[in-house]
């Protein structure tokens, strides 16, 4: 006698139920994943994440080299974004449609205020007014987004905690160009810097407790930093001290081209100990040592930046502190950099994992190699967001 559905759902896992659910619930209510892409100045970044039952597989990702010219235009970077993504895209017969992609650099300001006690309705309606005495740009010019954290108590009036965010519209507009070149929706846009928050939810039940971490994501071009206090985002702050500056410091130290520096800095990083200084000298290793001295100096530069940052946010409360520092982008596996920056700031250092959280991978999909790991960690915390997550 053929067994009932109640029976046979007996006899299942609790995993294959949810997994069954999952895709029940995409069957009805449609597809709810989201391409996270990533569109650096360097390269783009594409993860797809599936959520089945209590885990995230990972169905795909890609990290694509730009290859442009130091000279090229913003119109010509664009086209060389859609035709290098639509490629990859159609090359691995990707179904999805709805994109998440984020912004960041000079034209973003993030803003966290306490602002009278309003309901998300009233927010969204009043924002532009709201907003417009922190934010340094034309109110006219820039696309505003809220999220409000909680209720405060300020001078014995309850007020709101929020988080304002101001986007330039042409920055803005640059990346859905992108990503509607390619054919997909860009449903979310979201901040560099939170979208790491999005990852850390999910990484944290394997970290240390206890104090804040702060994430530097360090891009081609900009530097993310950001600290996250019991999940929540606290400070965020674009640093101009990036993978780029560092080349450009050893192109002029050692007379290289952008390529040749680029191969070097790869190659050498930073000398630590005076063994490894010592065998240079003796070995009249110029390209480690140049590069060593060039990249310290800027790294240096760095460290002040984030001593500002760091004091700002201690100033705070009594009680706040940095448990570690955790590394993230393109430059996040230079060699010997988290022990320079855990000699300079007192606190340990690593460099982040961002897959550490996924369960499998789907079949055909390749590991993500070592040196790539890091740069992947913003696509992630893009293709962690879901249809209708906002609302």
């Amino acid at each position: 006698m053929m067994e009932s559905l109640p029976e046979k759902i007996k006899g299942m896992d609790v995993q294959k139920i949810l997994q069954i659910k999952e895709k029940l619930r995409s069957i009805i209510f449609g597809q709810k994943d989201l391409v996270g892409v990533d569109l650096g100045s360097y390269a783009i970044k594409v993860v797809w994440l599936a959520l089945e039952g209590n885990g995230c597989v990972l169905k795909l990702w890609g990290h694509i080299p730009l290859n442009l010219k130091p000279e090229a235009s913003a119109e010509e970077k664009k086209l060389q974004a859609v035709s290098l993504l639509k490629e990859f895209l159609s090359q691995k017969a990707v179904p999805l449609k709805q994109a998440a992609t984020s912004v960041s650099g000079n034209a973003v300001i993030v803003r966290y205020v306490k602002l009278p006690k309003l309901s998300k309705q009233e927010l969204a309606m009043s924002l532009p007014t709201e907003a417009e005495p922190y934010i340094p740009f034309d109110i006219r010019e820039v696309g505003l987004g809220s999220h409000i954290l909680g209720e405060v108590m300020e001078e014995g009036q309850k007020k709101m905690e929020t988080v304002l965010v101001a986007v330039k519209k042409d920055a803005l507009q640059n990346k859905i160009d992108v990503v509607e070149g390619v054919g997909l929706r860009p449903i979310v846009i979201d901040v560099d810097a939170f979208a790491l928050e999005g990852v850390h939810e999910k990484v944290t039940p394997s970290m240390e407790s206890g104090g804040a971490v702060l994430y530097l994501n360090i891009g081609h071009t900009v530097t993310n930093l950001s600290i996250v206090e019991g999940g929540i985002t606290r400070v965020v702050r674009d640093i101009f001290i990036s993978g780029s500056t560092l080349t450009k410091a050893i192109q002029k130290a050692l007379q290289y081209d952008f390529d040749k520096a680029e191969e070097v800095k790869r190659t050498f990083g930073i000398l630590i100990t005076p063994e490894e200084k010592e065998k240079a000298l003796q070995e009249g290793n110029r390209d480690a040592l140049g590069v060593s001295q060039a990249v310290s100096a800027v790294v240096h530069d760095l460290v002040v930046e984030m001593h500002r940052s760091v004091d700002f946010y201690l100033s705070q409360g009594s009680e706040r502190s940095i448990s570690k520092i955790i590394l993230a982008g393109g430059s996040a596996n230079l060699k010997n950099l988290p022990q320079f920056l855990s000699a300079e700031l007192k606190v340990p250092v690593e460099v982040f994992n961002p897959f550490s959280f996924v369960s499998e991978q789907a079949p055909g999909v390749e590991s993500v190699p070592g040196d790539l790991v890091p740069a992947l960690a913003v696509a992630m915390g893009l293709a962690l967001r879901r249809m209708g997550d906002w609302e």
